[in-house]
């Protein structure tokens, strides 16, 4: 375990093994356990295909279930991308993932409670089993113990946007195979969801039906309705095109929505802004109609993160990787309810050392603060393009509180990818997968626990 205060570490550390089983464990995704532990799903492939295996760990990092995890689903074909759903009860976890038993990729799910039983059918119950491909699953919690996904779906010989909520107790609510959350022209991408605290859901995904490519909305209420218009709200209609949106919950039954936005792109696709709205209940964009600048340097913005704050007047935490001194560096911007940049225009600095930092996420801190971790390749000069990770505590004013660009998490040999991280109380849960055995077919999953060893102060 990591003890950080305000400042630096407290004690040496030496991260947690989850899994070494043979061959590759990818694509952890983690949740709180209730119990100020954590569950962990990921993509294994001990058995030659790929499975899906889950692990439990206390607040002092005991491994609490079977060495190695428990299997989940283990049948022909591919099982992998887990994503784990907290349950509001605190008693376990749903897992969504995607599933080639039947050939093409299926959606399927289950249902585990805190000793690790499988409560719903035996190798999950199906999201989709459509004849045609489903891919790119999301999802969120319900808030009534069951799960809202969403997913890229082929079933009308083009990329549409299918949706389907499950209930706690494994039952589809809403039509056989999912309700189109959109099913027109061309094909869409990328879809994003979240609450809309009454049962339902809004979506956010970018579409190239419309000759600039644009992100759309669409609100989606607890029985499958359409709540918005049948082709979405535009989102954003400026020239130029936008793509890879991000939405989350603006916590008064509306959204706020990232994206990357090419509108003052000098070619195609090689400089990307950040761009942001906000959209209440009824379908209403409430700042610019084109959106407020989240970054609009010269150079290229990318991979943007969100989270909510709770700063008093609310809003959201940003943070993506940014080339404006050659290399990728992190950034990040607290943009309030009404639109307004709380920080440095154009983003506040949190790790600018030397090489590239990529894929930067955040998570909150439980005092008003975010803690923002990255892969870095500060110590690769281009010999070996193997990662570490680092993180950062900011306050709400923005400032470091951590060691100058980031503390290291993890700086094995042999690279780390796919970190995924969770707050519970006062400690933070970071999981990764590991290459540190030096074989690039035998990857391991292995876990951090971070405890914050006082709160942040003004």
């Amino acid at each position: 375990m990591l003890f950080l205060s305000g400042g630096r570490s407290t004690a040496q550390h030496s991260n947690l093994p989850i899994c070494t089983a043979p061959n590759e464990q990818l694509f952890p995704d983690i949740v709180s356990d209730g119990d100020r532990g954590a569950i962990i799903a990921w993509m294994d492939a001990r058995n030659g295909n790929r499975d899906i295996f889950i692990q439990r760990i206390d607040a002092k990092g005991k491994i609490l279930w079977k060495k190695d995890g428990i299997a989940i689903c283990q049948l022909p074909g591919s099982q992998g991308w887990p994503i784990l759903i907290p349950i509001s009860d605190n008693n376990g976890t749903i897992i969504v993932w995607r599933d080639s038993r039947n050939g093409n990729p299926d959606l399927y799910a289950q249902r585990i409670d805190i000793n690790g039983t499988e409560l719903w059918e035996k190798n999950g119950i199906p999201i989709c089993q459509n004849l045609a491909s489903q891919d790119d699953p999301k999802a969120i919690a319900d808030g009534e113990d069951g799960v809202i996904v969403v997913w890229e779906d082929w079933r009308n010989n083009r990329q549409d946007l299918f949706a389907q909520r499950v209930n706690g107790k494994g039952e589809a609510i809403w039509s056989k195979d999912g309700v189109a959350v959109y099913d027109g022209t061309g094909d869409q991408y990328d879809p994003s969801l979240t609450t809309d605290q009454t049962g339902g859901a809004i979506f956010a995904w970018w579409d190239i039906s419309t000759p600039e490519w644009r992100v759309f909305s669409q609100r989606i209420s607890a029985d499958g309705r359409k709540l918005w218009p049948e082709r979405g709200l535009t989102v954003c209609e400026a020239n130029g095109n936008q793509g890879g949106p991000l939405v989350i919950s603006d916590g008064s039954n509306g959204a706020f929505v990232v994206w990357s936005d090419y509108r003052n792109d000098p070619a195609i696709f090689t400089t990307s802004d950040l761009y942001a709205q906000r959209i209440n209940a009824n379908g209403q964009r409430l700042w610019n109609p084109d959106g407020i600048v989240i970054c609009d340097q010269m150079e290229n913005q990318q991979q943007p993160f969100i989270t909510h704050v709770n700063h008093g007047i609310g809003g959201i935490v940003i943070t993506w990787w940014d080339d404006r001194d050659v290399f990728s560096d992190i950034y990040a911007q607290w943009i309030n309810g009404d639109g307004e940049p709380m920080w440095a225009l154009n983003g506040l600095p949190i790790c600018i050392a030397e090489g590239e930092q990529r894929q930067p996420k955040l998570i909150r801190d439980k005092s008003d603060g975010t803690i923002i971790y990255w892969l870095d390749y500060r110590g690769d000069y281009g010999n070996k393009a193997t990662s570490a990770i680092y993180a950062q505590r900011i306050d709400k004013n923005g400032r470091s509180l951590w060691a100058l660009n980031g503390m290291p998490i993890c700086l094995a040999d042999g690279g780390q990818m796919t970190p995924d991280a969770i707050m519970t109380d006062n400690i933070a849960l970071i999981a990764w997968s590991d290459g540190r055995n030096g074989d690039s077919y035998d990857i391991d999953i292995y876990a951090e626990l971070i405890l914050l060893s006082s709160n942040i102060t003004e």
